[in-house]
């Protein structure tokens, strides 16, 4: 089998694992209404760790504009929450709220059992090798 065909297939057992445990934890019914949008937006705000609508834009690459309508909707479903920055009354920063939160968690669980999925998988010396080969791809992604 070629390189191709294992990250396809790699892709696709981590995307369903993903999936699951998103649907999950959105399927539950204070959770029913969150969009696929909405948890990038999430999922940006809890890397980006309390960011500014502009960051937050600059960071998903879409207007000012588009991020506040997006961050509106969020806090009217009670996932983020503005706080007003204590140098600069003009400027507020994103956070995510007690359920923002645990729709995060859950995705960060899940990539914690994919995880653990791989190194059941492999030896101690394959899993070394492979967060070495892994970090040279990410390092080649970023130039």
């Amino acid at each position: 089998m070629d390189i191709i065909q294992l990250l396809i297939q790699i892709t696709e057992i981590f995307h369903t694992s993903i999936t699951r445990y998103k649907q999950e934890i959105v399927g539950r019914g204070k959770y029913s209404n969150v969009t696929v949008n909405q948890l990038i937006y999430l999922e940006a705000i809890f890397h980006l760790g309390g960011p500014t609508v502009s960051g937050l834009a600059d960071h998903l690459k879409i207007s000012k504009a588009s991020a506040s309508i997006g961050v509106q909707r969020l806090i009217k479903n009670g996932l983020v929450a503005k706080t007003q920055s204590a140098d600069d009354s003009r400027v507020q920063y994103i956070h995510l709220s007690p359920e923002g939160t645990e729709l995060i968690e859950a995705e960060v669980k899940a990539f914690a059992d994919f995880a653990d999925r791989v190194k059941d998988a492999l030896t101690d010396d394959e899993v070394k090798q492979l967060v070495e080969i892994f970090g040279k791809v990410v390092s080649h992604g970023r130039d």
